[in-house]
């Protein structure tokens, strides 16, 4: 049997230290401009989010009355984020951002894309976004780094309006998909 003095709550305490705080983390996330080719990066209010998971997928192999379990490809799901909507003297339109650059990539009325990609003037219609998560200080370096490759805007959800809402702050969500992360930290 182990050592019992392992299980005390002093151990616990030294093994954790202080932890990480959900809430210490920001979102980097460039915007595609038409034609331009520029990009509008923005650190936007972000009120909630989970770093996005990836899963390999086990491929069953019967064999003799047993399953064998191979690692197969790995996927990655779409991200949702709730954003907290600023006053529009004060922070970044990032709702009217994102309606525009989903427009781009495929338009309300003519159902077509705005982006020409024989055009060769660098224009994109998928960006890199970044999330940090930072220490209980909020000290540089983050202590985690997770690059997005390559997103896109799949819903821009609703933007609910309420009379009788009170003592609340506007939100809407946001989906997006991507090709790929990498991260460290």
């Amino acid at each position: 049997m182990g050592d019992m003095s392992d299980l005390t709550l002093d151990t616990f305490k030294q093994n954790i230290g202080l932890g990480t705080r959900p809430n210490r983390f920001d979102v980097s996330m460039a915007i595609p401009q038409a034609a331009s080719g520029s990009q509008t990066v923005m650190t936007t209010e972000v009120a909630a989010l989970t770093l996005p998971a990836s899963v390999i997928t086990p491929i069953f192999v019967p064999f003799r009355g047993r399953t064998l379990k191979v690692p197969g490809d790995r996927q990655y799901g779409s991200w949702s984020f709730t954003v907290i909507d600023p006053q529009p003297d004060v922070g970044e339109a990032l709702w009217k951002e994102l309606h525009d650059w989903s427009g781009r990539i495929n338009d309300h009325i003519t159902n077509v894309t705005n982006w020409s990609p024989d055009a060769g003037d660098g224009e994109k219609t998928t960006v890199d976004w970044v999330i940090h998560h930072h220490d209980l200080n909020g000290e540089k370096p983050p202590i985690k780094v997770m690059n997005l490759r390559n997103c896109w805007p799949t819903t821009i959800g609703e933007f609910a309006l309420n009379h009788s809402a009170m003592d609340q702050l506007a939100t809407f969500s946001v989906t997006v998909e991507y090709e790929y992360f990498d991260f460290k930290g």
